[in-house]
């Protein structure tokens, strides 16, 4: 029988009924809406980076408007012309040294051979260093992308020009070789001072072929290309050589260049040779206003915006500055010197002389050289004691040597020669600039105070002045001139500039009233718009009264002091300066019309300076004072001397309110006229010396001004029976210092 069929029970349902709310219906809509066509376009991203269409390789764009700039003398001749240089003719990659491929492709894409345009790994560790940076410290773009911006896309900054240049990279890529692609980007990168291309920018720099580069050269082009202004070697030489041996480095990680290449490379700092700036007169003088103009003006502007620029040189003071520098220091191994003049009425820079040969050298020494200025910033200290209310009378002890707590490195200050003056008063201590007493006077009014007065006055200098060596200058810090409040500055500790010294002694020939220093009064654009005209504005640094004061003291420097050398025949101030062993050598001094400071020394070491031209040990007051003696008598010949004028007195106080009362006039007593009677027989006695304290002047020079406060001497006034012996005079000896 057979078996009946089994029976099977099925459940009516085999999973849960489920409930379709709004809410995931909704849900699923968007995730089907968005989430396919992402994923869509995904796909069709990878497929165009893998298979792009041909496209024609863009061209690189050549400037249409580029226009030659002019720089004219206060006379209007021509100083110099700055040309744009544009790579309008590029050169084929056989006509770059290979050093130059190589640097390039080691600073700025290590894997340009291995990646294909875009270089994912770049992006995430530019990313990484960003993130941890907190700022956007490192690129991953890859040379075609760079290129690609420079010929095609621009640098706006947006997220659809990115996205563009990604795509055009990537077909750049699949079309184009490698070869082609680093022709194409060296032919076409902004190296900066105008020069757009490698071989522009070897002839900008080095007025040589591309093809000639030697591999410092290659280095030092490569590493201006992040940020071509900030890294010129020309305004900026200190971050370009930072920047040489950064490249230098990432090309021996990378191994085109062995550990002796390296060596030597980094040992052989590239030469200067500009082409573009074609100066005709005055190249210390073209070099300053270039590296202003650029500072402000940007450089693109400055080669190719056609700006006419009118200076503020004056070209018979400077013809005289350096006919007065070549002709007493004019042997090969001599120091050099630099000079700068000021007018002190408007600011105007006449004259710059910033060392010997400008053809041979580029290193501007009149405001790139920060050197010690000795006592020659002792004025700051002068100014800053009479602004605190001491005066001129003023008595210290001025010994010797003298031990002061609070002076660093160590408690010990001498005078020059170990010259002892005794009991003295401020005035004699300027005269003969007393190291012992100013470095008392320092510690009595405050180191800070004695910076404040100098950045009044003008030090440190403008912002267009290059930074200090050592110091990697920043949007928000360019590295100006630091001046520490230590007791030191007294006697010159902290380093400063020619044009520096000039400008604020200029500010005391002005009354005390400072002006920014210029070296343009007019700068047209292209298009014959004014960008800048006449003098900067009058700011009243110290009051008229503290810098007629310091100018009188400073005029009997030159008179009857360390500074005698450096008369000129007419009323003028100045101070000598001296560094430690003899190593720099300053006079800065100043007439109603014209401040000048002339600085001595070698230019490249801190060596003493002995023996020079028959002087034993060169101090300020030596051949410093006697060219800026040469060069002030040459510069003012045309010039009818003029006197310091005393200022009015300063105005009295607000009134207060208060008055005291008026008293009645009392009425005089009748005169009476007595009678004398009396006879007096006088009676002779041996007569003793009678000591008499009278209030005198100094005797004043004819060109010197009286000075507005009284001095105190003491004479000795006998009686007729007594004949005096002979008085022994104090006499200070007047050395050079």
């Amino acid at each position: 029988m057979a078996n009946p069929p089994a029976t099977v029970r099925v459940p009516a349902r085999l999973w849960p009924r489920i409930r379709h709310r709004p809410r995931d219906v909704a849900l699923a809509a968007v995730v089907v809406l968005l989430g396919v066509p992402s994923v869509a376009l995904a796909f069709a991203f990878a497929a165009f980076l893998l298979f792009p269409p041909p496209v024609t390789l863009p061209q690189p764009q050549a400037a249409t408007n580029a226009a030659t700039s002019h720089i004219y003398a206060a006379d209007g001749s021509l100083l110099a012309s700055l040309h744009a240089q544009y790579n309008r003719e590029p050169v084929a990659l056989d006509q770059m040294a290979t050093t130059l491929q190589q640097a390039a492709v080691a600073s700025e894409d290590a894997r340009f051979y291995q990646h294909s345009g875009i270089d994912l790994k770049s992006i995430f560790r530019a990313l990484l260093a960003d993130i941890r940076a907190k700022n956007a410290v490192q690129g991953g773009s890859t040379i075609t992308e760079q290129y690609v911006k420079n010929a095609y896309t621009g640098n706006q900054k947006s997220l659809f020009r990115k996205f563009r240049q990604a795509l055009v990279a990537a077909q750049v890529e699949r079309t184009y070789s490698k070869a082609k692609i680093l022709e194409s980007y060296l032919n076409s990168t902004y190296f900066g001072e105008g020069a757009y291309g490698a071989e522009a920018a070897s002839q900008t720099y080095f007025n040589k072929h591309a093809a000639e580069l030697s591999l410092s050269e290659s280095a030092e082009l490569v590493g201006v290309i992040p940020a071509p202004e900030a890294y010129s070697p020309f305004s900026h030489p200190q971050q370009a050589e930072e920047r040489r041996l950064i490249v230098l480095d990432r090309m021996r990680a990378a191994g085109v260049i062995t550990q002796d290449q390296l060596v030597a490379a980094r040992a052989s700092k590239p030469v200067l040779v500009s082409s573009k700036v074609q100066v005709v007169r005055f190249p210390w003088f073209v070099d300053a206003v270039q590296r202003y103009l650029s500072q402000r003006y940007g450089d693109k502007a400055v080669f190719s915006g056609g700006l006419e620029v009118t200076t503020t040189v004056d070209p018979a003071m400077q013809t005289q500055a350096e006919s007065v520098l070549a002709k007493t220091l004019n042997r090969p191994d001599d120091p050099y010197a630099s000079l700068v003049s000021v007018d002190p009425r408007t600011g105007y820079v006449t004259a710059i002389v910033g060392g010997r040969d400008y053809n041979t050298e580029k290193f501007n020494i009149a405001i790139q050289g920060r050197r010690q200025p000795g006592s020659s910033f002792k004025p700051f200290v002068l100014v800053a004691a009479l602004e605190s209310g001491l005066t001129p009378g003023l008595t210290l002890p001025g010994p010797a040597s003298i031990c002061l707590p609070g002076w660093k490195p160590d408690c010990h200050v001498t005078n020059f020669d170990n010259e002892s003056f005794g009991q003295i008063s401020l005035e004699t201590a300027t005269i003969n600039s007393v190291n012992t007493f100013y470095a008392q006077l320092v510690l009595r009014v405050g180191p800070a105070k004695v910076v404040d007065a100098a950045r009044r006055m003008g030090i440190p200098g403008p912002a267009w002045l290059p930074g200090r060596s050592g110091c990697k200058q920043t949007a928000s810090d360019h590295c100006p001139t630091q001046l520490e409040a230590l007791p030191s500055i007294a006697l010159g500790s902290e380093e400063v500039t020619p044009l520096e010294m000039a400008s604020a002694y200029a500010t005391l020939a002005a009354g005390g009233t400072y002006r920014q220093p210029k070296l343009v009064s007019r700068v047209t654009d292209g298009t014959g718009q004014i960008l800048e005209s006449g003098p900067s504005a009058p700011v009243q640094a110290i009051s008229p009264q503290v810098a007629y004061t310091a100018t009188s003291l400073l005029q009997e420097v030159i008179t009857q002091g360390t500074g005698t050398a450096a008369g000129i025949g007419r009323p003028a101030a100045g101070k000598t300066g001296t560094a430690s062993d003899f190593r720099n050598a300053w006079f800065v001094g100043y007439t109603p019309d014209l401040a000048t400071s002339v600085w001595m020394g070698y230019r490249d070491a801190n060596q003493a300076m002995r023996n020079i031209h028959g002087v034993a040990q060169v101090t300020g007051g030596s051949l410093p004072a006697a060219m800026w003696s040469a060069y002030m008598k040459a510069a003012l010949a045309g010039i009818p001397a003029s006197p310091f004028v005393a200022p009015p007195p300063p105005p009295p106080p607000p009134d207060s309110g208060f008055r005291l009362p008026v008293l009645p006039t009392p009425t005089p007593s009748p005169e009476v006229t007595p009678t004398v009677t009396a006879t007096v027989t006088p009676t002779v006695t041996p007569a003793t010396p009678t000591a008499t304290v009278t209030p005198v002047r100094p005797t004043p020079s004819p060109l010197i001004p009286l000075l507005p406060w009284p001095l105190a001497s003491v004479s000795v006034v006998p009686s007729p029976s007594v004949v005096p012996s002979p008085s022994r005079s104090i006499r200070a000896r007047r050395r050079l210092r």
